[in-house]
């Protein structure tokens, strides 16, 4: 017997596991906030580590944002994610990373990536804002 179950009203699935994430500075996670910052990157070598405050990163999960102080700030869901190199920075990861140019990207990044030569490769993640908790 084939049984047909039908919804009158769609409901948004609530994650169970709360997904955990933090930026190097507080200044990214207002950018958040404010709806400017879209996307971040990550080394490869991170991208699957698990820490008490950073959980691996997966495409569709939503993640709670924390701040320096370990606070809840903002829930993002990741949408997308791409391999990219030090020598060809796409115009949508610096754009969602509220820079001008790949050139203002690269400066912002140089520390965070430790001089990287030009075929160095790292994952580029994009995400969106789901809810303002603070």
């Amino acid at each position: 017997m084939l049984e047909v179950i039908i919804f009158s009203k769609r409901t948004p699935m609530e994650p169970t596991i709360e997904h955990r994430m933090t930026f190097v500075s507080d200044n990214l996670v207002e950018q958040i906030i404010e709806g400017r910052k879209t996307a971040s990157v990550s080394t490869l070598e991170s991208l699957l580590e698990e820490e008490e405050y950073d959980s691996p990163l997966v495409v569709g999960w939503h993640y709670t944002v924390y701040d320096s102080q370990k606070q809840p700030r903002v829930v993002i869901r990741v949408l997308a994610m791409e391999l990219c190199r030090w020598d060809a920075i796409p115009e949508r990861l610096w754009r969602g990373e509220t820079n001008d140019n790949a050139d203002e990207f690269r400066e912002d990044h140089l520390g965070f990536f430790e001089n990287p030569a030009d075929d160095f490769e790292f994952a580029a993640y994009y995400f969106e804002r789901v809810k303002v908790l603070a």
